[in-house]
């Protein structure tokens, strides 16, 4: 088991003098999405469409109230950003800058500028919350996500990476792979792209879904072996403590209701799964327009006792603290897997901005007892006094 907590920030050397003040969240919305990719000629609902994936920052007004009382509690004035407002505020901040931390509130390179962010906040010498700007540009790019992780023993799946239907490079045994392919988005966040007949019986059927993609969307695309069994959602934001202690370990229960009848989510679930505020059927901003298709429930791993569960967890934390030593995941992330009969787990993704106004991250945080105010108010102050680690330089 490898030891993941050289990742947290209450591991590293804090410096001196200058104390928290201000807590700057910057977030780009749906609408400033939508037109932006209007303006780079993506028709109107393929636009819509793909802004969809930020619904957490349409959600967000939902939790300033919450943010803003628990920050001021802690001596921290919360302020929010549009992005597109970010680098002048940047600017106008400067003199404070020692004491001021900015945090994205949603990630992406190329359809979201989110991860522009972090590299901001390095150029003008800001306290950063959330991973570096190099885990901030590679998450979005699930084939170098999958490449790296490999390469630290994590388990993937035998994935082809597609422009159209041509292959552009490939990763895996695929020699010792049998059985159904599944295609997606390589770039694309929130099931954006996967519909219910991107299960596909052989190579033709991908080859047609990653077409489908480039033409939509101009992502390029993934066809990769179908993973049976069931998904599981890795969060974490650091309190304070033990790395593994510190993970969320859950379960997604499927649910025949889902387009797929369970085997795997699709955009037109996760379109109503992003309003989901918790596992109770509460809705949000973004969901209160949208019929639920189902209300979500998750299962805690750590709270199980078949052996089967033992055995995920015990894989998942160690290839988690692989994957956050590897990429250089702090403060606020979250990976996905899917694990087999056996337990055995497989790595997928992972996000350093995780949709914490959505019902996965809520589950996560209201079993560590907090809200989502209160988490951030602890880790920010971890962060801030992790700022003048050599690590940073």
């Amino acid at each position: 088991m490898i030891d993941g907590s050289s990742m947290t920030r209450s591991a590293r050397a804090p410096s001196a003098t200058a104390t928290l003040s201000r807590a700057l969240i910057a977030f780009e919305s749906e609408e400033s999405a939508r037109l932006r990719l209007a303006a780079f000629g993506y028709p109107p609902d393929v636009a819509a469409e793909i802004a969809v994936y930020l619904a957490q920052s349409t959600d967000l007004p939902l939790f300033i109230d919450d943010i803003t009382q628990a920050l001021s509690r802690e001596g921290i004035a919360a302020e929010f950003v549009a992005l597109d407002g970010l680098p002048q505020r940047l600017r106008d901040l400067a003199p404070q800058s020692d004491r001021t931390i900015v945090w994205a509130f949603t990630d992406g390179v190329r359809f979201y500028r989110g991860s522009s962010v972090a590299a901001l906040a390095r150029l003008e010498g800001f306290a950063r919350f959330g991973s570096p700007a190099a885990a901030a540009h590679l998450c979005q790019d699930k084939f170098a996500s999958l490449a790296l992780a490999s390469a630290a023993g994590l388990a993937v799946p035998p994935s082809r990476l597609m422009e159209g239907e041509a292959e552009i490079a490939a990763l895996g045994d695929w020699a010792a792979s049998s059985g159904p392919l599944f295609v997606k988005p390589n770039t694309l966040g929130a099931k954006i792209g996967i519909f219910a007949d991107s299960l596909c019986r052989d190579r033709a059927e991908a080859n047609d879904r990653a077409k489908r993609i480039w033409e939509r969307y101009r992502d390029r695309a993934l066809i990769q072996a179908f993973i049976e069994g069931d998904d599981v959602r890795v969060s974490f934001i650091d309190l304070g403590g033990e790395f593994a202690d510190q993970l969320g370990v859950e379960r997604i229960v499927k649910n025949a209701a889902s387009e797929a009848g369970g085997a795997f989510l699709t955009m037109k679930d996760n379109e109503t799964l992003s309003g989901a505020r918790d596992t109770a059927g509460g809705r949000g901003g973004f969901g209160a327009s949208r019929a639920a298709a189902f209300t979500p429930r998750m299962v805690d791993l750590r709270g199980e006792d078949d052996e089967r569960s033992r055995r995920a967890v015990a894989l998942i934390q160690d290839f988690s603290a692989r994957l956050a030593r590897l990429i250089g995941l702090r403060d606020l992330f979250s990976i996905d897997f899917r694990i087999d009969a056996d337990g055995r787990p497989t790595f997928f993704e992972f996000e350093v901005c995780p949709g914490v106004t959505i019902y996965d991250f809520q589950n996560y945080l209201s079993r560590r007892g907090v809200t989502l105010g209160g988490g951030l108010a602890k880790a920010m102050r971890l962060a801030f006094d992790g700022r003048g680690s050599m690590l940073e330089a």
